[in-house]
């Protein structure tokens, strides 16, 4: 479904971004995978070279806007052009309002949501120039409902995203440009499968389908919105939570 794309996969080391870049991987695209910790990253790259396709990596702080350029000046030199952007890097905080510093407000949002504006902003110069591309934002349930052990900012982090995911939808449909936003709900990584047995129960207890989400099937969502097949979706904000969410 991704033959001969190309795609920038933000967060791409582990967890939903890992899973997300194996499932382009396997369905033919050629990836620059991007994360804070170049070791994850390679570790990664290594796995993800199994399927065949080209891997490519870099390492740096997506919430700094110059590293947004080099990505983008890396991909065009390595590949000649980009396809997809996935903005799946983030942070969270868990510190409740009376006791979270504005260094951790700051470092969520500037993470999340500006980090998420400054690479779609990068690379919307190249998508309107051919008047093709995909934007991927993975966002969260989250953003549409309050959790008793995150911090605001994390809440408003995403929530933003959303908003954002709609504002570049709308502003570039005449190019052909498709920005769509993926909410997971509890999906089964590294936090989850860390939890005490009873405490993964009582979260599976609270989902209507009585498990928890796999990170390969948020993939498989992904590829779905990267792909020829959802050319007339724009706008969205997907949930893929098991029915914790409806809408």
């Amino acid at each position: 479904m991704l033959k001969n794309k190309i795609a920038i996969i933000t967060g791409g080391s582990r967890g939903i971004g890992y899973a997300i870049a194996q499932k382009f991987a396997e369905n033919g695209a050629s990836l620059l995978l991007v994360a804070l910790h170049e070791e994850r990253l390679l570790n990664a790259r290594k796995e993800i070279l199994k399927t065949g396709c080209r891997v490519e990596i870099i390492s740096g702080d997506i919430a700094d806007v110059s590293f947004s350029k080099r990505i983008t000046e890396k991909a065009l030199e390595i590949f000649g052009t980009v396809d997809i952007l996935v903005n799946c890097a983030g942070t969270i905080s868990r510190a409740p309002v009376q006791n979270l510093a504005l260094e951790e407000w700051h470092r969520v949002i500037n993470v999340n949501l500006h980090g998420t504006f400054y690479l779609s902003q990068a690379v919307l110069p190249i998508f309107c120039s051919k008047k093709s591309g995909k934007i991927i934002n993975i966002t969260s349930q989250m953003a549409r409902i309050p959790h008793p052990n995150a911090s605001p900012s994390y809440e408003v982090s995403k929530a933003g995203m959303v908003a954002l995911t709609r504002h570049l939808a709308y502003h570039y449909a005449k190019y052909n440009i498709c920005v769509n936003a993926i909410a997971p709900g509890s999906i089964d990584t590294d936090l989850p499968k860390s939890m005490p047995l009873e405490a993964r129960q009582r979260l599976k207890n609270a989902i209507p389908m009585q498990r928890l989400g796999e990170p390969e099937e948020v993939g498989s969502l992904a590829v779905f919105l990267a792909s020829d097949k959802s050319n007339y979706i724009t706008g969205a904000n997907m949930n893929i939570s098991g029915g914790s969410l409806m809408d």
